[in-house]
C-alpha cells in the first residue's frame, strides 16, 4: 500500500494505493487525525485502491465522527463497484460522505 498526501486550499486529499489491510492502518490514521487536528477537511481518494479491511472500515468512520465533532468532512472519492457495493452491504454508504471524483469532493466540502 502506498499513501501520498497533498493539500489543495486547505483541504488535505490522501490517496491510497493498493491494498488497505490491518498493517498499514496505523499509517493512514495518523495521515488523517494528524490533518483533523489541524482543523483542515480531508478528502480520500480510492481511484487506486484494490481492497479494504474491516480495520479500514472502522477507520473511516471513526475519522468521519472525530471530523464532525470539529465541524468538518471527511469525504470519500473514486470508489470502484467493489468497494461501493461493500459500503452498500455494510450500510457505510448512509454514514459516510462519498462522492465520485475530487471536484465534487472539493464543491461540496466548500459549499458547508
Amino acid at each position: 500500500m502506498k499513501i501520498t498526501r497533498k493539500s489543495i486550499d486547505g483541504i488535505v486529499i490522501i490517496k491510497i494505493e493498493g491494498s488497505l489491510v490491518t498493517e498499514h492502518i496505523k499509517q493512514l490514521e495518523k495521515e488523517i487525525y494528524t490533518a483533523l487536528e489541524k482543523m483542515n477537511n480531508i478528502i480520500i481518494d480510492f481511484n487506486e485502491l484494490s481492497f479494504i479491511c474491516s480495520a479500514g472500515l472502522s477507520l473511516l468512520i471513526a475519522s468521519h465522527k472525530k471530523a464532525e465533532a470539529k465541524k468538518l468532512k471527511v469525504v470519500i472519492t473514486g470508489c470502484s463497484e467493489d468497494i461501493i457495493k461493500l459500503f452498500k452491504l455494510t450500510e457505510l454508504d448512509k454514514h459516510l460522505i462519498i462522492k465520485n471524483t475530487i471536484e465534487e469532493a472539493c464543491l461540496y466540502i466548500s459549499a458547508q
